[in-house]
């Protein structure tokens, strides 16, 4: 069996990436022609470009994994231990 690591997982609900997701989703959805626009035409292009880079430098300042636990709570997972890969290869 291969070595395993620990992690605990926090609550979804504590998690500022789900929130930040949430917003634009709900965002979106406002911003919908046929319901309201929240924001002038000019600058809505510029949202989703926005919401990347937010994206991105949120997974950068995030190290822990979440679940559907209580706020609060954490709960355990367990993660193979990656080897080093003998040559330089590119993930994700």
């Amino acid at each position: 069996m291969a070595e395993t690591r620990t992690y605990y997982a926090v609550s979804l609900f504590s998690s500022r990436t789900f929130w930040l997701n949430l917003g634009a989703f709900v965002f979106a959805v406002l911003s919908a022609e046929d319901v309201v626009t929240v924001l002038p035409r000019s600058v809505l292009p510029y949202v989703p470009a926005l919401l990347a880079l937010i994206n991105i430098w949120l997974r950068t300042v995030t190290v822990r994994p979440v679940a559907f636990v209580a706020p609060g709570n954490t709960l355990p997972i367990l993660v193979p231990k990656l080897d080093v890969p003998v040559t330089a290869t590119l993930t994700d």
